[in-house]
C-alpha cells in the first residue's frame, strides 16, 4: 500500500513538520528565530519536499520566502494529518485533547474567558487554548484549519450557513452613563435628551474601525460635539474608564454584565438601532468532522457563549 509513495527518499514526518513550521510562521528566520542552524536545516528540508513532490512549495518574495499555491495545499494536508495523529495518541494516553479558540480581545474578556470551565466540558472535556485575532485572520485561519473555533461577526465570514456557524448574540449598542457625571435625580427618560451628552466627558475607540466611524457619524448626525477626553486602544479600555467613573461611552450589549446599574445609568443608543451585528461561534466542518465534534455540541458551545449576555437568554 502506498508502494510508490515511499519508493523514492526525501518524505519524512520531520521534513513535514519543518515545512509546516515554516509555513505556520511566515518565514525560515521566523520558523528557527535565532538559531541559524535550525533555519539552514529548514531550507534543506523544504528543497528536499520540492524535488519529492516535483512542486515549487515558496517562492521568492523580497529576502524572505512565501507559500506558492501547491505550498498553501500541502502544509493544509499536513497540519491535518498531524492534527489527527496527535488526537489519536491524545485519546491513546488518555489526556485531553488540545482545540483553540480565538476572537477579539474584548470578545475574550467578556464572553469567553467567563465560561471556559463550561467550554471545555460541553467540548468533552477538552484542553481549550485561547489566541486574540481580529476578524479578517481569525476566518482565515479557521478556514485553513490552524484554529478549531472563532467567534467572530456573522457578516465577516464569506459562505455562513448553518454548517460552519452558529448565533450567539445579536449585538445591540447603549449609551452607558456614570450616574456621578450627571446631575442629581437625572433620570434615563431624561438621558435620552441629546442636549445632555454635550458637555459629557466621552470615551471613545481610536482604531478607525467600522464600530468607531458609526458612532462618530451618529454622534454628528445628531448634532452632537463628539470631541471624546479619552480615545483608548480598545473597547475593554473605554469600559473600564465608564466602571471607574471617569466618563461615558456608547458599548455594545456585550461589555454590559458587571456595570452596576446603581452607579451607570445605561440605555439604548438609537443612533445605531439598526447597526445590530450577529456574533456566531464560527468553524470549519471538515476540521470538526475530522476532530469528531458534532453540530449539537458545537450548538451546546454556542448556547453556553450566549450566557454570557443577558439579552441573549
Amino acid at each position: 500500500m502506498f508502494k510508490s509513495l515511499f519508493s523514492q527518499k526525501g518524505l519524512s514526518l520531520e521534513r513535514m513538520r519543518g515545512f509546516l513550521e515554516m509555513a505556520e510562521a511566515g518565514s525560515i528566520a521566523g520558523a528557527a528565530p535565532g538559531d541559524v542552524v535550525r533555519q539552514s536545516l529548514i531550507s534543506r528540508q523544504i528543497r528536499e519536499l520540492e524535488e519529492f513532490f516535483s512542486a515549487e512549495l515558496t517562492i521568492r518574495k523580497g529576502k524572505t520566502l512565501a507559500l506558492a499555491p501547491e505550498g498553501v495545499r500541502l502544509a493544509a494536508i499536513i497540519r491535518e494529518q498531524f492534527q489527527t495523529l496527535e488526537d489519536f495518541r491524545s485519546v491513546q494516553v488518555n489526556v485531553p485533547r488540545v482545540f483553540t479558540l480565538c476572537a477579539g480581545a474584548s470578545t475574550l474578556e467578556w464572553m469567553v474567558t467567563p465560561f471556559l470551565t463550561d467550554l471545555a466540558r460541553v467540548l468533552g472535556g477538552v484542553q481549550l487554548r485561547t489566541e486574540m485575532r481580529r476578524s479578517r485572520p481569525l476566518v482565515e485561519a479557521v478556514r485553513e484549519g490552524s484554529v478549531d473555533l472563532g467567534i467572530v461577526r456573522r457578516d465577516a465570514i464569506p459562505d455562513p450557513s448553518r454548517k460552519n456557524c452558529e448565533p450567539i448574540v445579536e449585538l445591540s449598542f447603549h449609551l452607558c452613563v456614570p450616574k456621578q457625571l450627571l446631575p442629581r435625580k437625572t433620570t434615563p427618560d431624561r438621558l435620552s435628551d441629546t442636549a445632555m451628552w454635550q458637555d459629557l466627558p466621552f470615551a471613545a475607540g481610536r482604531d478607525g474601525g467600522q464600530l468607531d466611524g458609526a458612532i462618530r457619524d451618529a454622534m454628528e448626525q445628531l448634532g452632537v460635539s463628539f470631541r471624546p477626553r479619552f480615545e483608548c486602544g480598545s473597547m475593554l479600555q473605554v469600559r473600564s474608564l465608564v466602571q471607574q467613573g471617569g466618563c461615558a461611552a456608547i458599548l455594545p450589549n456585550v461589555a454590559l454584565s458587571g456595570l452596576d446599574p446603581n452607579r451607570v445609568f445605561s440605555i439604548p443608543f438609537r443612533p445605531l438601532a439598526g447597526y445590530g451585528r450577529t456574533l456566531v461561534l464560527h468553524w470549519n466542518p471538515r476540521q470538526m468532522n475530522r476532530r469528531d465534534v458534532s453540530l449539537d455540541t458545537l450548538r451546546d458551545a454556542a448556547q453556553v457563549l450566549a450566557a454570557a449576555v443577558p439579552e441573549a437568554k
